[in-house]
């Protein structure tokens, strides 16, 4: 019993197996050991729970953004030390350069629109 409470203190009672048996039951543990009838979640909180995660989606997606300014670091640093070497060729290699630049752009434009997506539709 000691340590149903302590799950049940710390969070952990949704995933320990007896818990959920007794929750069927219709009987709650309650952290000084009382046993109290089961709360009822009404819709209104989970929608806005569900509303709040929308953000939370829209933050992660934008996470490759930063992937993006990486890679267009890397390209532009490819391309200063490839100009270094051979500096004859710099006409062709930025030409490169800016090819590698739109697609990594292009990668970063289809998250953000993912990330509008998920935000506003």
């Amino acid at each position: 019993d000691l340590k149903l409470q302590f799950l049940y203190f710390i969070g952990i009672f949704r995933f320990y197996k007896p818990y959920s048996k007794m929750m069927r039951s219709g009987l709650r543990v309650a952290a000084r050991s009382a046993v109290v009838a089961p709360q009822v979640r009404n819709s209104s909180s989970l929608q806005v729970t569900i509303s709040g995660l929308n953000y939370v989606g829209t933050g992660l997606s934008a996470i490759a953004l930063a992937g993006v300014g990486v890679g267009i670091g890397n390209v532009f640093g490819s391309f200063l030390l490839a100009a270094a070497r051979q500096p004859n060729m710099m006409r062709a290699l930025f030409n490169y350069a800016i090819l590698g630049f739109a697609l990594t752009e292009a990668i970063g434009l289809f998250a953000l629109m993912i990330a509008f997506l998920m935000l506003f539709a």
